[in-house]
């Protein structure tokens, strides 16, 4: 587990961080947010992004469309293990029972 103070804003302004911004201004769950959600869920597969599911207090996001830049220390264990020693954006893209979240995480 990490603290909040390991978190990076996440201002990238490649193309999930466009798709990012466009799902943040929506802030209904509407069929144009929905789609944009997929889009993103699909472009993060084409840059091997993978997906898992969390709990909110974990990761400290909460909402579709939030992220985060957090640099993988060495010693990480648990759904970031893949990504030790490097720099990642973790993403929420859905939402499940209670404070359970589906989240993507990749390398940027």
């Amino acid at each position: 587990m990490f603290s909040k103070e390991d978190m990076l804003k996440d201002d990238q302004n490649d193309e999930i961080g466009r798709l990012l911004k466009q799902i943040r201004k929506l802030t209904t769950f509407t069929k144009n947010k929905q789609d944009l959600v997929r889009d993103l869920i699909n472009l993060g597969k084409k840059q091997k992004y993978i997906i898992f599911w969390g709990y909110t207090h974990r990761y400290f996001i909460g909402r579709v469309g939030q992220s985060f830049i957090y640099k993988v220390p060495k010693n990480k264990r648990g759904n970031l293990v893949k990504f030790k020693d490097k720099t990642i954006r973790v993403i929420c893209i859905g939402s499940g029972v209670r404070f359970i979240r589906q989240y993507m995480a990749g390398i940027i």
